[in-house]
């Protein structure tokens, strides 16, 4: 079990510890997914510290973070459970929480012999989608719920830097989020210097690479996969396809099968470093098969990986950080077409209902506003039709489509 933190240095994670609280004690798997450092083992940890105020007992949690190499030292499989079952409580309930338990071989076997115990509760974290293929999904069938961590939400993001900075607007802090986005240590490294915070942000993308992708697809071709990388980077916001990507580094004397590019789009998914989002046809109500766009999981990765300025493509990565945001909100999310315009997003929610998102970063010119009100009037459905921009006006209705401002739409609770 780590040492408890103090509470003022954490940033709470409402959605994901309620996620938690629900899930505690039911028989079944909690699987924790997402990119490395958006807070995976933190969150763990603070629901493990909430256990102990809610007087579970220190000898009923087991911690182990297989990231730690006095963790790993204790052996394979077997020497790991062993260790394990010799700390459990007989007659209560044990939590056992296993923090990327994929560095761990045949992990599978572990998570299943916990599992079958009547009396462990058992969580596992992982940072790449392989986690819950091949054997672990076919043992575990039916017995995992997967929840997956996106880094700090704008509310969780503004409510911390309300509390350092009380006369900060809105407005300023959403620009600097669409900017610098969600990872928490990157804030931490930050009070300490720009650099540490943009170094911090380079090491960890470099462990991506390097560990989750590169290690386990054993990746030859290094320079093409880097080619692919900042390219995607670069067209966030933008429909792309593979072979569209490989014809456009062929002009730029990169030869590569669109095949190949295609693998490559699919490790950068599974590492959680990129979202791929279908176009749906509106008036067709089917996904379409060909163009995609890839949305990145927090921008900071954008900035220091290519060095250049986020401010002239800002109303992309505002797309970008509302995506995220319909994400966590909703169950299904895609790009929308109806005729020849694009609608940014359409989402479907829990209940199978509709709504249309279209996102600028103002519309303070009249032919900006026609332009982004066009998509949506092209509609002819009566769902929900939303127009978010920084713009500061006070909630017009145009047709029937409704203009909010995108950080107080953020802020709202859903």
């Amino acid at each position: 079990m780590p040492e408890q933190q103090n509470s003022s240095n954490l940033i709470e994670r409402k959605q994901y510890m309620q996620t938690l609280r629900n899930l505690k004690d039911q028989n079944i798997i909690k699987v924790i997914t997402g990119v490395r450092r958006c807070g995976k083992s933190t969150l763990l940890e603070m629901f493990a510290n909430e256990l102990l105020q809610k007087g579970v007992e220190q000898a009923q949690i087991q911690f182990l973070n297989f990231e730690d190499l006095d963790t790993l030292a204790i052996g394979d499989i077997y020497q790991i459970h062993t260790h394990i079952k010799e700390r459990l409580l007989s007659d209560k309930m044990n939590y056992i929480f296993l923090d990327e338990v994929q560095n761990v071989k045949d992990f599978q076997r572990l998570v299943d012999s916990l599992f079958i115990k009547k009396n462990c509760d058992v969580y596992i974290t992982g940072s790449n989608a392989y986690l819950l293929s091949g054997e672990l999904a076919t043992l575990l069938t039916g017995r995992y719920i997967e929840t997956s961590i996106l880094p700090l939400q704008f509310a969780e993001y503004y409510n911390y830097t309300a509390a350092k900075s009380p006369n900060i607007s809105k407005s300023d802090t959403l620009g600097n989020y669409v900017i610098e986005g969600g990872i928490p240590e990157y804030y931490k490294q930050k009070n300490i210097s720009q650099k540490q915070a943009d170094d911090f942000v380079a090491s960890v993308l470099n462990t991506i690479v390097e560990k989750d992708i590169f290690e386990r697809l054993n990746v030859r071709d290094k320079h093409d996969f880097n080619k692919i990388i900042d390219f995607t980077f670069d067209s966030v916001g933008s429909f792309v396809s593979p072979r569209s990507i490989a014809n456009t580094l062929r002009t730029h004397g990169t030869v590569i099968d669109h095949k190949t590019v295609a693998k490559y789009l699919d490790a950068l998914c599974d590492s959680f470093l990129l979202y791929k989002v279908p176009r749906y046809e509106i008036k067709g109500k089917g996904l379409l098969q060909t163009l995609n766009k890839y949305y990145l999981v927090d921008p900071c990765f954008r900035k220091v990986r290519l060095k250049r300025s986020m401010q002239p493509d800002r109303s992309h990565w505002l797309e970008n950080m509302v995506y995220l945001e319909l994400l966590r909100r909703y169950r299904d999310v895609y790009v929308g077409k109806i005729g020849d315009k694009e609608v940014d997003l359409v989402v479907t929610d829990r209940e199978g209902y509709t709504s249309y998102y279209q996102v600028a970063w103002t519309t303070d010119h009249e032919e900006t506003l026609k332009r982004e009100l066009a998509s949506l009037n092209a509609i002819k459905d009566s769902n929900p039709k939303y127009l978010l921009t920084m713009d500061m006006d006070f909630n017009p209705v145009y047709d029937g489509i409704r203009k909010l401002n995108v950080a107080n739409w953020m802020l709202q609770n859903i």
